[in-house]
């Protein structure tokens, strides 16, 4: 009888979410928005965490020979002007908010770093900032690509269409998701995975006064912050970040691999766990 119950609850979860999926995609995608697809076979998606000091330092060959996606702050580091990515997305609103360091030093960086053509890939909210607008304008080299980011669940066959279609997305609780989503999208045969550490849970320590902290570790630098201590647990929202983190990958592999996409997680150091793990050694 429990199995039974749970199987109509699941049944029942999946038609509602692809309901309110829908709906969401009707009144809150664009549907002018179309993907850019790309007549390169292979690409690389750099995040920012530690381990991709190693890749830098040991597989700058490699990353030469593939079309790049940089996210977040790369703009600020040398190697953004050495690498000179072709691709760059951003998901995170603080970018849209000259209030905030994304929206001051990050943004400017990619515009004032920023000398060859550059395609920004962007949320459509986040293109109708007056503010984002007028500082993207400053720079001839980048074109501004907006798209949706509507996050889509519910059944596999739904989902996937709109993932097709551009109108929807799985929940990106990092970038390194959303930029894998839309490398998926342009048409890539093989794309590997650089500075995926996401060991966040090391990190994650409670002060002699229950204060929760967290060191937000990128491979330019340490940011360490308290979230601090309430009735609530923050510890129980802090792991459920992490879940939804990874669970994006989970829904982005087996979309993979419904396109006959290849990814590989060729990080240095890794907790991605549902891509194939390689070393470039081993390919270069």
């Amino acid at each position: 009888m429990i199995h039974f119950l749970l199987s109509v609850q699941q049944k029942a979860g999946l038609f509602f979410s692809s309901v309110v999926s829908v709906f969401k995609v009707l009144f809150m995608s664009d549907f002018t928005l179309k993907t850019d697809k790309t007549t390169a076979t292979r690409c690389g998606i750099l995040g920012n965490g530690p381990s991709l000091t190693t890749t830098l330092e040991q597989d700058t060959r490699f990353l030469q020979q593939l079309d790049l996606f940089a996210v977040n702050l790369f703009s600020v580091t040398e190697q953004y002007k050495q690498l000179k990515p072709a691709n760059y997305l951003l998901l995170d609103w603080a970018f849209m908010n000259p209030d905030h360091w994304h929206g001051r030093t990050g943004l400017r960086g990619i515009v004032d770093n920023t000398t060859w053509p550059l395609n920004l890939y962007i949320p459509k909210r986040m293109w109708k900032s007056a503010y984002f607008r007028s500082q993207v304008a400053e720079n001839p080299n980048i074109k501004p690509i907006p798209y949706n980011y509507t996050i889509a669940t519910g059944y596999k066959w739904l989902v996937h269409g709109l993932f097709k279609r551009g109108l929807a997305m799985p929940q990106c609780q990092n970038v390194l998701v959303a930029a894998l989503y839309y490398a998926l999208n342009k048409g890539y045969q093989e794309i590997y995975l650089f500075g995926a550490d996401h060991s966040w849970h090391e990190a994650i320590r409670l002060d002699e006064n229950n204060n929760l902290l967290v060191s937000d570790t990128h491979f330019y630098g340490n940011e360490d912050y308290s979230i601090g201590a309430r009735e609530t647990s923050y510890m129980s929202q802090q792991f459920f970040s992490l879940h939804k983190a990874f669970y994006g990958y989970e829904v982005l592999a087996r979309y993979a691999n419904a396109l006959g996409v290849k990814v590989f997680n060729a990080s240095a150091r890794s907790y991605v766990d549902v891509f194939r793990k390689i070393k470039v050694k081993d390919i270069a």
